[in-house]
């Protein structure tokens, strides 16, 4: 499928995204990034924090113009889950606007399980970047939940499991 009619076919579907840039115009999100997640991870994510996460505010891009990045994320709640291989640059900009802005009471993240483990037994640790990040975000009140695999879906219609954990931020 070339890219027009990937557009055309992802683009028109509510609550997905394709591609997003960041402040620099530079960063693409690869296709495989592209997963948006269920109704039972959200269920499951009720039933661990109390919050209707799927009313929360979603930052994440809906399609190739739009640059969330420019934008002030400041709403009371906000439901972030980010494409994997750019979770770096969402979580900061997370963190940066809940120091900012007071008004965000709440956030919750996804991400997989080897930007977060730092189990020494694992081939894997966790990414430097969250490292370096933690403790700015432990300045809140830090919640993290492994879900384990859990279900996501694909723009095709098909699902994958992804092992994930959810960092749950709050004042």
């Amino acid at each position: 499928m070339d890219n027009q009619n990937k557009k055309k076919k992802f683009g028109g579907q509510k609550g997905t995204y394709l591609k997003s840039i960041s402040p620099d115009n530079k960063i693409i999100i690869k296709d495989t990034d592209v997963r948006f997640t269920s109704n039972e991870v959200f269920k499951k994510l009720k039933e661990l924090t109390g919050i209707d996460w799927k009313k929360g505010y979603d930052p994440t891009p809906r399609n190739a113009k739009s640059n969330t990045f420019n934008k002030p994320w400041n709403k009371a709640t906000i439901f972030l889950n980010p494409p994997f291989s750019k979770s770096k640059i969402f979580v900061e900009k997370l963190v940066t606007d809940m120091e900012q802005y007071k008004q965000v009471k709440r956030a919750l993240i996804i991400l997989p399980w080897y930007q977060v483990e730092c189990v020494e037994t694992r081939v894997t640790g966790c990414s430097k970047w969250f490292r370096k990040l933690r403790p700015r975000m432990s300045k809140l009140k830090f919640k993290k939940y492994h879900l384990k695999n859990q279900k996501f879906l694909k723009p095709d219609g098909g699902s994958i499991l992804v092992r994930v954990y959810a960092i749950y931020l709050s004042r």
